[in-house]
């Protein structure tokens, strides 16, 4: 018997709470990457709320999706400050350390994210030890149960239901990704970024119904937003270094450096951009998208 819409939900639902409870410990401990993978799994989890809302009682999906928004708000930023930090301060060991003003800019940076860092995972752990984030543990530890219904759309076959949905969810993508300029402000960008992710989440909610043909479109938005993620990355430092540069009382050789910096971050996001087009092309071929049953043009 084919698995149903509920069935194929609750799977994914219950993957996504696994890893998100798994994460609450060490994140208390201030492991490595927990953070990220908490924000991980809770970014899965409000795709699928937000992709497959129109099968779902969307009071409950949009309930859900609010608390989980309000929880990424407040921890996202601290693995932000880890990627932006790990990539500037080893820029600047690569210039080398005789340069003062390569001392300097380190110096003002690893104070500036470590003031940042700190900030930000104080804010976490606060918001860890509030009642709201108790109920949102709740909720998402319950939330595979909730989908498992037998009845209307959700209890009908999987394969029925939910390519449809993907194919909507891909259409926003196309969307974005005409209104992108190679010129242009870098939101526009982080937003395609973000569609494309929750496209590439719909399609490996299908895997096990659909096969390798979602696994292989998956895998394309996978190539797709690690680059746009690049971009992303260059754009956030980029913002870290302009605002470094205002402090008071900086030295020549400092900004010097930091302008180095700068257009480094600059001259990646120009690169990415410009390979796009290719990249585009060949991620979002017809043939990977042949399941979705209608074309997205």
């Amino acid at each position: 018997m084919d698995p149903s819409a509920g069935e194929v939900l609750r799977i994914y639902l219950a993957e996504q709470s696994n890893a998100f409870l798994a994460q609450l410990p060490r994140l208390r401990q201030d492991k490595p990457e927990a953070a990220h993978k908490l924000r991980v799994a809770c970014r899965r989890t409000r795709s699928v709320l937000r992709t497959f809302r129109p099968v779902l009682d969307k009071a409950w999906a949009d309930g859900l999706s609010a608390q989980i928004a309000a929880l990424t708000d407040v921890i996202a930023p601290e693995r932000d400050i880890e990627v932006v930090r790990e990539r500037l301060l080893g820029a600047l060991e690569r210039y080398g350390t005789d340069d003062p003003g390569v001392l300097r800019a380190h110096t003002l940076l690893d104070r500036m994210l470590g003031r940042d860092y700190a900030t930000a995972h104080d804010a976490t752990l606060a918001t860890l030890a509030g009642p709201s984030f108790h109920a949102l543990a709740d909720r998402i530890a319950l939330a595979p149960q909730t989908v498992a219904s037998t009845e209307g759309v959700l209890g009908q076959p999987a394969e029925r239901v939910l390519p449809p949905l993907v194919r909507a969810e891909f259409a926003h993508v196309v969307r974005r990704a005409a209104s992108v300029d190679p010129q242009g402000e870098d939101e526009p960008w982080h937003k395609l970024r973000i569609s494309a992710k929750r496209a590439r989440y719909a399609a490996e909610v299908c895997v096990p119904v659909i096969g390798i043909p979602a696994e292989a479109f998956a895998a394309q938005l996978t190539r797709l937003t690690e680059e746009l993620g690049q971009q992303q990355d260059a754009a956030v430092a980029g913002e870290v270094v302009l605002r470094a540069a205002q402090s008071p009382r900086i030295a020549t050789s400092t900004g010097f450096v930091l302008g180095r910096l700068l257009g480094e971050c600059r001259a990646e996001i120009a690169r990415s951009r410009r390979t796009f087009p290719e990249l585009w092309t060949s991620a979002t071929a017809p043939s990977y998208r042949a399941w979705f049953a209608e074309e997205v043009r």
